[in-house]
């Protein structure tokens, strides 16, 4: 088969895993924003449209240190598109999330970041839902 008429497999989806302190109080955090609540061979996986979060319980509660919290680390640990920044910023706000950045708007770009249980940082990113005001 040539490189042109070669099948390709899609790729339809990620997640990303992140070491918890208390899997209950991590899992607690991401159902109040809506994610639905999988046990999965002794984690948890967090779902919300096309991001999952797989919760994993620390053995040593000192190695949970997000990426965002080292010296020249990004300021997210993981960021997600939306084409809705301004209606899920308000959900969080509603819902007493923790800001750490924003929210900004902007013509072409939005974002605001969000702090978790365990001090992970979630960014959000992308358009807004051009609603009238």
């Amino acid at each position: 088969m040539s490189e042109l008429t070669a099948a390709k497999a899609k790729i339809t989806g990620s997640s990303i895993v992140l070491l918890v302190k208390d899997i209950q109080e991590a899992s607690s955090f991401y159902l109040n924003l809506g994610f639905t609540y999988e046990e999965i061979g002794g984690h948890v996986h967090v779902t919300r449209e096309n991001i999952t979060f797989i919760l994993h319980p620390a053995v040593n509660k000192d190695d949970v240190r997000p990426n965002s919290a080292v010296q020249g680390g990004l300021y997210f640990d993981a960021f997600a598109y939306t084409d809705d920044v301004d209606l899920l910023a308000e959900e969080c706000l509603a819902k007493a999330v923790e800001f750490v950045n924003g929210p900004n708007y902007s013509e072409h770009w939005s974002e605001f970041t969000i702090k978790d249980a365990d001090g992970y940082r979630i960014a959000f990113g992308g358009g807004v839902s051009g609603r009238p005001e």
